[in-house]
């Protein structure tokens, strides 16, 4: 059964889009977060705010996370979600990586990178 969960998780994973493509603004947001983080490992989160779902960025085994200011909020979780997954993907962040930095951000788990 958790075999089965992985390979659809990976599926999924694999076939999601780079929001980057034909997207202008989802270009310049990654080379802006590449700057700010650089030498950190981050992953894209969802998050919601008074403002509805938006993205934002967890670094690795640091509480919470930082917002996005003056990027697009989206209609609802499984949109923002989509997004978070797919620019992930983009910077080469596999998802079991993803979901550890955001994990370690939550106190309990030690994120200790790709190599580890």
């Amino acid at each position: 059964m958790r075999q089965d969960l992985q390979a659809k998780a990976k599926r999924e994973w694999d076939a999601l889009p780079d929001p980057t493509h034909n997207n202008l603004d989802a270009a310049l947001l990654d080379q802006k977060v590449a700057g700010v983080f650089q030498g950190k490992d981050y992953a894209y989160v969802p998050v919601v705010t008074e403002r509805g779902w938006e993205a934002g960025i967890a670094v690795a085994n640091e509480d919470g996370y930082n917002p996005i200011d003056g990027f697009r909020s989206f209609p609802d979780q499984d949109t923002a979600r989509a997004f978070c997954n797919g620019m992930n993907k983009h910077i080469g962040l596999p998802m079991d990586h993803a979901t550890g930095i955001i994990v370690s951000t939550m106190g309990g788990y030690s994120y200790r990178g790709r190599g580890a």
